[in-house]
């Protein structure tokens, strides 16, 4: 399947695509082509031995220590594009001040989560940095978003895993578990059609697009 291969041509030359913000001879850093929220990146390791590990315990000490500073640089990068785009409503369930959205480490720690797919589709390695708000027309079904809203998704700050999880048990989590709201926690269960017309409504609720 050639498309498990993907990642690797933005690996080899960054500069070809516009979905690269940043490259450097350690990693680049691109807006996924197929983003499940209004702001998803990923961080892709260019070391030739790294990117073929399995992402549940490829880093160790030294490679997550390394990756670090990228994972920030992505981070600063959602923080800065969302909030010169967006502003929060009142009732935001994620900012109770319109302060808490400007600063950016608040914004960082309740709006952005990173990680990795502990069963992932794409055989080079690649890390996640997602808002979540979940409000994008790619995000199409209950595999999309279970794969960032269950125990599929594994956050950076529990890398590296012990061991590689079992991958039918993990992919389970995406047929079994039921489907819960980001910002109200109601549970839609299997109901994507439901889910993705109250995404939207809970989106424009809680935050306004700045002119």
């Amino acid at each position: 399947m050639f498309w498990k291969l993907a990642l690797q041509d933005y690996i080899r030359k960054p500069q070809s695509f516009q979905e690269t913000i940043f490259w450097d001879d350690k990693v680049v850093i691109i807006g996924d082509a197929f983003p499940k929220a209004q702001f998803h990146l990923l961080v892709l390791p260019r070391d030739p031995q790294l990117t073929k590990k399995h992402p549940t315990t490829a880093f160790d000490g030294n490679e997550k220590s390394h990756l670090q500073p990228y994972v920030i640089k992505a981070q600063e990068y959602i923080f800065e594009k969302f909030t010169a785009k967006f502003s929060p409503l009142n009732g935001n369930p994620f900012f109770e001040h319109e302060q808490e959205f400007f600063d950016r480490d608040t914004f960082i720690q309740r709006f952005i989560q990173v990680g990795i797919h502990s069963a992932p589709s794409m055989d080079n390695l690649h890390v996640h940095v997602i808002t979540k708000d979940f409000h994008s027309p790619k995000l199409k079904n209950k595999k999309h978003y279970l794969s960032f809203n269950s125990d599929f998704f594994v956050l950076w700050s529990q890398l590296p895993l012990p061991q590689t999880p079992d991958t039918k048990q993990q992919e389970q989590l995406l047929k079994n578990q039921d489907m819960v709201c980001t910002y109200c926690h109601a549970n839609f269960k299997n109901r994507m059609q439901h889910l993705k017309e109250h995404l939207e409504i809970e989106f424009n609720k809680n935050f306004a697009e700045r002119l």
